[in-house]
């Protein structure tokens, strides 16, 4: 007989909430000071608890920084794993938006993996990289299989994604610098909408 799930206790609502609110002060720490440089202590006190209390819910930063990855991890790929029932440029654009929406609400942990990336080369391959190849694998096998139906031209399906990656990512980089105010709502959808549009249809003019 299979197992019921834990029940959805108060207690256990608990735990996971401080547990976010770790995250949350940590990926904030992390932004500041670097990963390397920030303590245990450090993201105590901004959490306001006490360090020992802190080993109560993780066993150092390197764990909080695995579960603030492994946290954005999950949710976006409930989105990617949509890939393969696209079928129109309505749900290629809410693709986009799902993904913007929590890349964009998460800018702290966004951020956090990011910055701290372009500085150490370990969390770069070790996350950062094994992270985005998986994000390419999904749109790979997506722009494959359209390729194999005839919906779109021959074309190398790895570099196309590459592509489509370092459109997001030049969209998303200035908002997360705060060099650009974050797009929102109508703004998001109209940005989408024109990523798709330079990609699918390219910018040459045809007769």
């Amino acid at each position: 007989m299979a197992l019921s799930p834990p029940p959805d206790t108060r207690r256990n609502r608990r735990i996971e909430r401080q547990r976010r609110e770790i995250m949350d002060a940590a990926a904030q720490v992390f932004a500041q000071k670097g990963y390397a440089a920030a303590t245990t202590r450090d993201i105590a006190e901004a959490c306001d608890i006490g360090e020992s209390t802190l080993y109560n819910y993780f066993d150092g930063k390197r764990e909080i920084f695995l579960a603030i990855i492994q946290h954005q991890a999950q949710q976006l790929d409930a989105v990617f794993l949509e890939f393969s029932h696209l079928e129109t440029r309505q749900q290629m654009a809410d693709i986009f938006v799902k993904a913007l929406d929590i890349l964009l609400s998460q800018a702290h942990y966004t951020g956090a993996l990011i910055g701290e990336a372009w500085f150490n080369d370990d969390i770069l391959t070790r996350f950062l990289t094994r992270r985005l190849t998986q994000i390419s694998g999904y749109l790979e096998e997506y722009i494959r299989s359209r390729i194999q139906s005839g919906q779109f031209r021959p074309m190398d399906p790895r570099l196309a994604a590459r592509l489509v990656i370092a459109q997001f990512l030049g969209i998303l980089l200035p908002a997360l610098r705060g060099a650009e105010t974050p797009p929102a709502g109508e703004d998001r959808r109209r940005l989408a909408e024109s990523v798709i549009s330079l990609w699918l249809d390219g910018v040459e003019r045809r007769p």
